[in-house]
């Protein structure tokens, strides 16, 4: 069945469907050709990590490519020997004409500079008279590593132990004034007595006589010279110029140890005080045995040596106790 169809007076017929033909034959090589150049990109790409249309633009402009992922899988990279002669061929073509034209591309563009990232340097600080110099530690990224400035403490004082026995004392007397808020009478306080006006006084040597003289004590022998000083002291707890009671501290061989008070220890050293006082020269010691409880005073200035339960100050008409009579019963 032939078509026919006149425009213009000139018969015209489909004589042209071989030249079409060809034109879609060359057109459908083409477009395998390009797919062929794409697929074999694409394969290039995921075994090289950029394209092979490069591979001819490496020979005249140096590409840096990227390293190569340690976990990525290689595929075995496709080559031109693996197509046929005639594709091989075309694109052997294809591949220099596109290379040419990107190395001419990349030719006339201009040169970027490159910018390296500033490196930084530590600022320097004024000495310091209080701090120790420290040496730079080099890294190996440039910088210099200075150590942290340690500071220079100054070394604490160590107490004295006369200090000590005072801090202890005050700690004792904080303890009875405590106690003395809820029983005053308790701790030798009347009710005419002020506590914001209660003050520590001086400690007190507390002494003690040894076994070996005692036993070799004779009558009439000077008492003081006996005296052995103890680990422990008093201090007088004072409202105005009364004693009210006294608070003990005793030295355990490594701290002072704050101990109880004692109200009738304070009301009897009243009455030696007042009896034997230091303003006409007398000095009464505290004297006590580890074998029987209580305190015990000696009055060295006095002619006759004496040693003399604290108790006997709360008689009537307190007397002293003979210095060998008190000693011989401490057997």
């Amino acid at each position: 069945m032939k078509y026919q169809f006149q425009f213009a007076g000139v018969n015209s017929e489909r004589r042209a469907a071989p030249q079409r033909k060809r034109l879609r034959l060359a057109l459908l090589v083409v477009a395998f050709i390009l797919a062929v150049l794409a697929y074999a990109n694409y394969l290039y790409n995921l075994s090289h990590g950029h394209s092979f249309l490069f591979a001819t633009i490496g020979q005249t402009v140096p590409v840096a490519s990227p390293a190569p992922a340690a976990a990525r899988p290689k595929l075995a990279a496709p080559t031109t020997q693996q197509l046929p002669p005639a594709l091989k061929k075309a694109t052997e073509a294809g591949v220099t004409a596109v290379g040419t034209l990107v190395a001419d591309s990349l030719k006339a563009l201009p040169a970027a500079p490159v910018q390296t990232a500033p490196v930084a340097t530590p600022l320097p600080t004024a000495p310091d008279a209080t701090t120790k110099p420290q040496t730079a530690v080099a890294d190996p990224t440039g910088f210099k590593i200075v150590p942290e400035q340690q500071v220079t403490r100054k070394p604490t004082r160590a107490r004295t132990p006369q200090e000590r026995l005072l801090r202890a004392g005050q700690v004792a007397f904080g303890n009875v004034m405590e106690l003395v808020s809820k029983y005053p009478d308790a701790y030798g306080f009347g009710p005419e007595d002020t506590f914001t006006a209660t003050k520590l006084g001086d400690p007190i040597q507390i002494y003690t006589i040894v076994e070996e003289d005692r036993a070799k004590y004779q009558t009439g022998q000077a008492l003081k010279p006996l005296l052995k000083p103890t680990d422990s002291w008093v201090f007088p707890v004072i409202v105005g110029e009364r004693i009210c009671c006294m608070v003990q501290v005793n030295y355990t061989g490594r701290d002072y140890v704050p101990d109880k008070g004692s109200k009738l220890l304070g009301l009897a050293w009243n009455k030696i005080t007042q009896k034997w006082p230091a303003s006409q020269g007398y000095h009464p010691c505290l004297v006590v045995t580890s074998d029987i409880p209580g305190y015990y005073f000696t009055v060295p200035e006095l002619p006759n040596q004496n040693l003399t339960d604290i108790v006997q100050m709360f008689y009537y008409r307190p007397t002293l106790s003979p210095a060998d009579v008190i000693l011989a019963s401490w057997r």
